[in-house]
């Protein structure tokens, strides 16, 4: 009898413990204006660059670095390729924190991953792995699942305690990390309308252990005829029901917590989904856009109003800041002609975020319809 009143006094204050963690001791400082750094570059020369964009070119705007690269093998391993590493080591001697996208390949991955000895080995196992950078926090990613497909698996009644065992033990053996979650937008909005799905996230449970959410719009609606001014718009296109607004609704009706979130947003336009070219990271920017290249004909791309109201709707629904995705791949060169500012996307979502005077002299970036 006294055991089991020890293991029940146990697991009672373990859960307080990760409540009192993530509500009072997040040390979160993204700030306002997280900036994701691709660090991409053509060996080559043929679509960008043979270097990838330096540093201190970054606007000192940026409140903080994110970067996605890193991944954790089935045995608790971690490499980062050569260019991961080297960006690492460069955004972590910077002056400003760095966060990392990390997570396992698959969502069936990270199922499998969440048992108590696991977490343990794969908790230890990072630390060293990171005590030779420079982090302040992770940010989980891949644990979105995929809705459109027939998957074979799905969340099970012990995920959430197994997940919430996962989040203690990595924070007491990474105490120095802050964790949040990558939450696609577009699930939240099909969930919305499906809340008896057993695959959806329970934020009554994780809004006592994640420290901040960062809501992506990636493939947010297909890149076609129909999205040529952006896949993520203000309204609902035609038979299409991923928007801004509709996002809005989902989020007024979600209990996640709303003093957590950030929005990630792409600066650079996005690549038709017919497309066959296999084109790197560097490439897909405004510079290509504003070069009146064919790219410009199939691509999608937001407009100057655009930028500006996603950045005003990151405010208006009281976000804690906005990620720039990615803000070294707007304009490098200044292709567009936009008072010789590289990361013109990036200093209108900004202006909007901050209810200051919209950028009105970009004429290129403005005449997209």
């Amino acid at each position: 009898m006294k055991s089991f009143i020890l293991l029940i006094t146990i697991i009672v204050l373990q859960n307080v413990w990760v409540r009192i963690n993530a509500e009072t001791l997040n040390t979160s400082v993204l700030g306002i204006a997280p900036c994701m750094y691709a660090g991409d570059f053509d060996k080559y020369g043929t679509f960008c660059p043979y270097d990838p964009m330096p540093l201190d070119w970054i606007p000192k705007e940026c409140t903080s670095f994110v970067y996605d690269g890193l991944i954790c093998h089935p045995d608790f391993t971690f490499s980062f390729s050569e260019k991961d590493e080297r960006n690492v080591i460069a955004l972590g001697s910077s002056d400003k924190p760095l966060y990392l996208y990390y997570g396992y390949e698959t969502t069936k991955a990270w199922i499998e991953a969440m048992n108590g000895s696991n977490t343990k080995n794969e908790a230890e196992s990072l630390h060293n792995f990171l005590s030779g950078y420079n982090v302040v926090g992770l940010i989980l990613k891949n644990l979105n699942y995929d809705y459109s497909s027939n998957l074979d698996y799905h969340f099970d009644e012990s995920f959430y305690d197994n997940f919430q065992q996962y989040i203690t033990t990595m924070r007491t053996i990474n105490c120095n990390l802050t964790i949040g979650l990558y939450i696609n937008a577009r699930n939240m909005i099909f969930y919305t309308n499906n809340q008896m799905s057993p695959d959806w996230f329970k934020f009554l449970i994780l809004n006592y252990i994640m420290d901040f959410y960062i809501i992506g719009f990636d493939k947010f609606n297909p890149c076609n005829e129909f999205f040529k001014n952006g896949i993520a718009p203000n309204d609902n296109v035609l038979q299409y029901n991923n928007s801004l607004s509709s996002f809005a609704a989902a989020l007024r009706f979600s209990p996640i917590a709303k003093g957590k979130i950030y929005l990630e947003f792409s600066a650079s336009p996005t690549v038709n989904d017919s497309t066959t070219e296999d084109l790197p990271t560097c490439c897909v920017t405004y510079k290509k856009y504003c070069e009146d290249d064919h790219y410009n004909l199939y691509w999608c791309a937001d407009n100057s109003d655009a930028f500006y109201d996603k950045g005003k709707f990151a405010r208006e629904i009281k976000a804690q800041g906005f990620v720039t995705k990615y803000i070294d791949t707007i304009d490098p060169t200044t292709k567009c002609k936009c008072n010789s500012d590289k990361f013109i996307t990036f200093s209108m979502m900004l202006r909007g975020f901050l209810c200051e005077a919209p950028i009105t002299d970009c004429t290129k970036l403005n005449s997209i319809t």
